[in-house]
């Protein structure tokens, strides 16, 4: 009867963190849609904008680790409660900004749940379903994600106004903390006690020996950087071959819809094929030649079925790799946050300096080269995928 009612309580606990990331990615994009008015309000220029955009994403490249590390120690219910808590505050008090420095902080600030949650979801999950599960989970969980980011650029600009999208963003968060506090409990199998026992320079010492941990990192940070490349400039090379911004942005919501539906299917095709390092070559492969190329194909309904497929090859590695350092036996559910932290860590890393650093300055204003780079970036996951250990063999 008690594993029945934790195998039950395991849905609700899939369900508050989806809920919860939800909400903080419905809070980061509303702010595309209405850039022009928050450009002319707070008399921003495009860089400006841009850091203000990502400005989320700083707090994840700090704390994605800190975070890993005290939930391992502390459990997830309190830390990740902290995180949820900052981000709400920030949400609400950006409603009150009135210059860049203060509205970067309040968007810094909602960004530390989501780095919390993202880092650690492998951990909050793999307390709760089995570890060959929790690919599909993790799934369902980053799909939550894609969810409000896609209703936060889809609906903002009906509200025409800056005050309201933020004062709904607020409520929603604010409800998605308080939800959170009341329904999440950490499981009972893992006490208190038990991880007060985890010295912080163990947990790190672990995950750093741990070379498979390391290959989902270095994965994770080409796939995001992939990723990012395409999202910040696929509108922009379609409207430059001749389609009109209203088709452009249509085209590349094919890509977010892809993601969305690869994020479900893919680890519900590796639990079937239990071939995960197989399956993670061919998402990759697939996603490095269709970002290379399916650009640059007429406009028609076969440039939005690539589009597409290139979204499915990439949401769908994401989950797949989250979930790697869970079944290792040397990480397992005792070091999974601190894992999760130092992969997310790697990760955020790859979002912002690959796109800017690398692939851009590279291109320079060559198109094509841009995104055969963003695709070769993206093979380099086939490369590490035969280094992963036979994690379907027992």
């Amino acid at each position: 009867m008690k594993k029945e009612k934790s195998k039950n309580y395991a849905w609700i606990v899939l369900l508050v963190a989806s809920i919860a990331i939800f909400s903080l990615s419905y809070t980061q994009y509303l702010i595309s849609p209405i850039s022009k008015d928050i450009m002319a309000k707070f008399s921003l220029n495009n860089s400006q904008f841009a850091s203000i955009f990502s400005a989320p994403m700083v707090p994840a490249i700090f704390l994605s680790l800190a975070s890993g590390v005290l939930v391992d120690r502390f459990g997830v219910k309190i830390v990740i409660s902290v995180g949820l808590i900052i981000s709400a505050v920030g949400t609400v008090l950006r409603m009150t900004a009135g210059t860049y420095g203060s509205l970067f902080a309040t968007m810094a600030m909602t960004g530390l749940g989501a780095a919390f949650l993202n880092a650690n979801g492998a951990k909050i999950f793999g307390e709760w379903f089995p570890s060959e599960k929790v690919s599909r989970v993790m799934g369902i969980f980053l799909m939550a994600s894609t969810l409000g980011m896609t209703i936060g650029m889809g609906t903002t600009a009906m509200l025409n106004s800056i005050y309201y999208a933020f004062l709904i963003s607020a409520i929603i968060s604010t409800i998605a903390a308080i939800v959170w506090i009341i329904f999440m409990k950490n499981p009972s199998y893992t006490t208190a006690e038990k991880q007060r026992t985890l010295p912080i320079g163990k947990c790190l010492k672990v995950v750093v020996k741990s070379l498979p941990v390391w290959l989902v990192g270095l994965s994770l940070m080409f796939v995001l950087g992939t990723v990012v490349t395409i999202s910040s400039f696929l509108p922009a090379a379609l409207i430059s071959k001749g389609i009109s911004a209203v088709s452009s942005g249509a085209y590349a919501s094919m890509v977010t819809i892809g993601s969305l539906i690869g994020s479900i299917l893919a680890p519900a095709l590796a639990s079937k094929l239990k071939n995960t390092k197989g399956l993670i070559f061919s998402l990759a492969m697939i996603a490095a030649i269709f970002t290379a190329f399916s650009w640059n194909l007429p406009e028609g309904f076969v440039l939005s079925i690539c589009l597409f497929i290139t979204g499915a090859a990439a949401g769908g590695l994401m989950p797949i790799l989250m979930s790697i350092p869970i079944r290792l036996k040397e990480i397992g559910s005792a070091y999974a946050g601190t894992a999760g932290g130092f992969t997310g860590t790697l990760q955020l890393l790859g979002a912002v300096v690959i796109p800017t650093y690398i692939v851009v300055p590279l291109a320079g204003n060559n198109t094509a080269m841009l995104f055969i780079l963003a695709g070769i970036c993206m093979a380099l996951v086939c490369i590490l995928s035969f280094m992963f250990p036979d994690l379907d063999k027992h």
